[in-house]
């Protein structure tokens, strides 16, 4: 398998055949991605690519939104689970996620636009304070600026144990965003990978119509 990058505009971009055949065409498709600031990197994601693709990992480009996964995976789960549990997840999805990120690509959903949905609804009183994303924001600021944080520095900035603070580190080591994000394109996974970043217990009433407590995934 040969690939090759090249240059558009102002950036790079990779590609190369798929040793998948397509049952639809009989045909093997082209692989492309782009949006890379050298042709370093593009080479990089290129080789990493073709690796994974040989492997039968590479994950075909979706224009798939979170709100289109999120009414697919709900209908699919409907029957396997009671009718409670099915309109509180439902409900939860309409009234949290869907208004705000609803139509974000679901390949592109990251950690941070979790993060930022999950401090919009704890501003506003939707949710109850979760240690782990308040661990991994300010985690991620620090190694940001160049400065990865201890365990014993996360747990005195953020009010934790130093037991929490500990697993919390390990956890968001080297691999751990890809990790995650591979996460995102599977549907269960997702579904409680969503679940533990926005922390739905709602504090506010809606009358009999508001959610329960969603049991696990």
């Amino acid at each position: 398998m040969k690939g090759s990058v090249y240059h558009r505009g102002a950036k790079w971009y990779y590609k190369f055949r798929s040793p998948q055949r397509d049952p639809a065409t009989g045909t093997y498709p082209w692989i492309t991605k782009g949006g890379f600031d050298t042709e370093r990197e593009a080479w990089k994601a290129c080789r990493d690519a073709m690796r994974d693709a040989d492997r039968g990992r590479i994950v075909k480009p979706s224009t798939r939104t979170v709100g289109e996964f999120l009414t697919e995976w709900l209908t699919a789960v409907e029957p396997t689970l009671d009718a409670t549990t099915w309109r509180s997840w439902s409900d939860y999805a309409r009234w949290y996620v869907i208004p705000h990120i609803g139509g974000e690509r679901l390949q592109r959903l990251d950690e941070p636009t979790l993060l930022k949905l999950y401090a919009k609804l704890l501003a506003e009183g939707r949710v109850k304070r979760d240690n782990d994303s308040v661990m991994y924001a300010y985690w991620s600021k620090r190694v940001a600026r160049g400065a990865e944080p201890t365990p014993r520095v996360v747990s005195e900035a953020c009010g934790t144990s130093i037991q929490a603070a500990r697993a919390a580190v390990r956890r968001y080591g080297p691999g751990s965003c890809r990790n995650r994000r591979r996460e995102v394109s599977h549907p269960r996974r997702s579904a409680t990978y969503m679940r533990s970043c926005i922390a739905p217990w709602s504090t506010r009433s809606r009358g009999s119509s508001s959610p329960t407590t969603p049991q696990a995934m």
